[in-house]
């Protein structure tokens, strides 16, 4: 929990100097946007507990004055909870870190076709982004790699750098540029 309020009052702060750097240069705008969707849903059985578990994509966004991104930011708080078969919560975590907080300790890198962490493929898709427009982002082609990565880039510049599904991500900087002020 203290790392949650952590987390939180850095973001406060983050978007307290964002807020006043925007005052100062009216040209920037930040947005902040989210979006949260179903990752998976398992029943119990008399074997295995049963788990829920849903996904929310954060998106934190600097633009400047035509419209192109300057800085963005994602994030995802995957929170599983874990539940016997009367739907009784079991197992339940202490903490619940984000994936950027989780770091290498993700565990992605050991099954990644390009052997990359999570961390690494959203900082080179943020990267990708940096300079371009939200539409022209919003519009980038992606393809079904399988059932669970349904929107891979297929962008000649991502393939080596990011292999993972950008929906969630495309829908939060949707929603980011919406409220970007």
């Amino acid at each position: 929990m203290k790392k949650i309020l952590s987390l939180s009052l850095a973001l406060v702060l983050v978007l307290s100097v964002l807020s006043f750097a925007a005052a100062e240069t009216p040209a920037v705008k930040h947005g902040l946007g989210m979006v949260t969707s179903i990752g998976s849903v398992a029943e119990a059985t008399d074997e295995k507990a049963g788990a829920a578990q849903v996904n929310t994509t954060v998106c934190s966004l600097l633009l400047d004055a035509e419209g192109k991104i300057l800085s963005v930011i994602w994030d995802v708080q995957q929170s599983k909870i874990q539940f016997d078969k009367e739907g009784k919560p079991v197992n339940l975590p202490e903490e619940l870190l984000t994936k950027l907080e989780k770091g290498e300790a993700y565990g992605m890198r050991k099954v990644s076709e390009i052997g990359k962490e999570w961390f690494e493929q959203i900082a080179a898709f943020a990267e990708y982004c940096t300079g371009k427009t939200v539409e022209e982002v919003l519009n980038i082609p992606v393809y079904e790699r399988d059932e669970s990565h349904t929107q891979v880039p297929d962008v000649e510049e991502l393939k080596a750098s990011v292999t993972v599904t950008v929906g969630d991500y495309l829908a939060s900087l949707k929603k980011a540029a919406e409220n970007a002020k």
